[in-house]
């Protein structure tokens, strides 16, 4: 498909383009703290070995430091596989399998599957695998074994983080990655928690607040209305060298009505600490779960207390007292788009309201800051649901109809107007250079025997054998092309089959459901008049295929952006 990387080299090619993608990785959760496991030994090994090679140029590193390998969702490998597929780099090169990943099914599917769709060389180096000069090291056997080592590896350091967590936990210790909100680490012990000065009186008028019978969104207001810097604030200015002073810098990350919440159910400022309330579905799938409450891990005075027991028992009364209105609120504002509907503005998310005053059953969507952070941070941003449901169904029919018809145009084009296949027009096409090669082959032993019988002088044999071997020579390299041609369009059928058919399922879509969502649409924003602007997933595939059509003169793009399949 235009655009997409570059032609794909036969291995004796001398001249290639390698544009070099260098992926490194480290997990802290899998003990990976060796000096050879480093990031910055992991880019000096790779460099040192494209240094000796021809024709690699690194286009970009994506490293995922502090990341686990047994799953994908890592930024760095999400980066490099949208440029991959922008086209941006044709090559990864790995210290090692491992780097790539520890769960042995997944990296399979990408090393076997998905690179070779997107044509792309992938090297790890203490492997010896390389896809281009060694194409049979992808399918060695020592492949999925290694596969699998790797992944019994990480079986083997979860369970042993897990022990320990839970062994520290017990005894008192604080097993999280950040200290709470009022609190900071010990300077001789990052398990043990000290009051954080700045931070101490902050966490006191909150639950001053509280027990006068504030609600969160109350306290949530206050605190940013008078500029009151966040957790994740402080951290942002510290991290950049910005000043502390809430006047001096743009606040970035404001307070929100679930931080609050959270503090103000927590016996860590009461002294106590309440631990292992989650855990992952498994080492492979870090899906987060809850953790029955009677199995949490719970230590009394193991810390300096910022509140009170009495006021902290007083405020988990009033938020007893409130929690059947708030399952019952909660129930009522569940929206299907939840992580996908936000703010054009601020960016944050759309927060959906219901209206039953005198039986009007109406339900909108505000923007989450106007309501619940800071009114003088933006504008409420108000929708209709059953306006925005209209809008979005109208959009995705739309869209669903473009990419069949784009689909239509591909495949009149590579499938002979939907008469032949390309498979069979591949074969018919080698079995007839096949035949002529066989004929030639025949002509030249029949101009043989003629020659050998005196039939023919040896000036005319010879001269009659150049012209059939070049004639023979011609057609292979027509072969070749033809069969060159046939594997690239046979994987960019079934590199846009991947993306399409998600579109596909949705052709006869009747309403707007969270599964559809999920499936079609990155995200949603609403403007301040009302309006929305959706971003569609799999926008990169969508306009390199539309590129391809244009180029091929089946499809056109008037004046006014509709398009005219021809």
């Amino acid at each position: 498909m235009a655009g997409r990387g570059n032609k794909k080299l036969s291995k004796n090619s001398t001249v290639a383009n390698w544009l070099v993608g260098v992926y490194t990785r480290r997990s802290f959760d899998d003990n990976e703290d060796k000096e050879s496991n480093t990031i910055t030994n992991q880019k000096e090994m790779i460099n040192n070995f494209i240094s000796k090679e021809n024709n690699m140029t690194i286009v970009d590193y994506y490293i995922d430091d502090g990341y686990t390998g047994t799953d994908f969702d890592r930024p760095g490998f999400q980066e490099m596989m949208r440029d991959i597929t922008d086209g941006r780099i044709n090559t990864i090169i790995v210290k090692d399998l491992s780097r790539l990943g520890r769960n042995s099914l997944e990296v399979g599917k990408y090393i076997e599957d998905i690179f070779p769709i997107y044509n792309i060389r992938i090297i790890a180096i203490n492997d010896n695998v390389d896809s281009f000069k060694r194409p049979d090291s992808i399918n060695d056997l020592i492949v999925p074994i290694k596969n699998l080592i790797n992944e019994s590896y990480a079986r083997d350091i979860s369970k042993k983080v897990t022990s320990a967590y839970f062994t520290m936990a017990s005894s008192g210790k604080f097993v999280g990655g950040t200290s709470p909100y009022g609190y900071t680490f010990d300077e001789n012990d990052k398990h043990h928690l000290v009051v954080e000065p700045d931070e101490v009186k902050n966490v006191k008028l909150i639950f001053d607040m509280a027990s006068k019978g504030d609600g969160r969104v109350t306290i949530t207001k206050y605190l940013n209305d008078n500029n009151i810097l966040c957790r994740k604030e402080i951290q942002r200015r510290k991290k950049y060298k910005l000043s502390l002073d809430p006047e001096a810098e743009t606040i970035k990350y404001k307070w929100s009505t679930s931080t609050i919440g959270r503090m103000l159910t927590s016996e860590i400022y009461i002294g106590n600490l309440t631990q292992l309330k989650t855990k992952r579905e498994s080492f492979k799938n870090h899906k987060v779960l809850s953790v029955a409450k009677e199995d949490w891990i719970r230590c009394e005075n193991t810390h300096e207390p910022i509140i009170t027991k009495a006021q902290f028992d007083k405020i988990q009364s009033l938020i007893k007292t409130n929690t059947k209105l708030k399952v019952r609120s909660e129930e009522k504002t569940y929206s299907i788009y939840n992580g996908i509907l936000k703010c054009a503005d601020c960016g944050k998310a759309m927060y959906k309201q219901e209206d039953n005053r005198g039986n009007r059953q109406l339900s909108n969507y505000f923007c989450n800051t106007y309501l619940y952070i800071s009114k003088k941070s933006c504008t409420s941003h108000k929708i209709k649901t059953e306006d925005l449901n209209d809008m979005v169904l109208e959009a995705i029919k739309l869209q669903v109809k473009l990419v069949i018809e784009l689909d239509r145009s591909l495949k009149k084009l590579y499938l002979r107007n939907n008469r032949d296949t390309v498979e069979s027009e591949y074969k018919n096409n080698t079995r007839i250079a096949e035949i002529k090669i066989d004929n030639l082959k025949n002509k030249k032993i029949q101009l043989y025997e003629d020659w050998k019988f005196n039939n023919i002088d040896k000036e005319e044999f010879l001269k009659q054998s150049k012209i059939i071997e070049d004639d023979i020579k011609l057609i292979e390299e027509k072969l070749e092309l033809i069969t060159q041609t046939y594997r690239e369009n046979i994987k960019m059928i079934k590199r846009n089959d991947y993306w399409i058919d998600h579109y596909r399922r949705n052709k006869k879509i009747k309403k707007v459901t969270k599964e559809v969502l999920k499936e079609l649409i990155e995200v949603i924003y609403v403007t301040e008049e009302g309006n929305i602007d959706i971003h569609f997933k799999y926008k990169n595939e969508y306009k390199e295929l539309l590129t391809y059509l244009e180029n091929e003169g089946a499809v056109k793009t008037c004046q006014n952006g509709e398009l005219v399949f021809t």
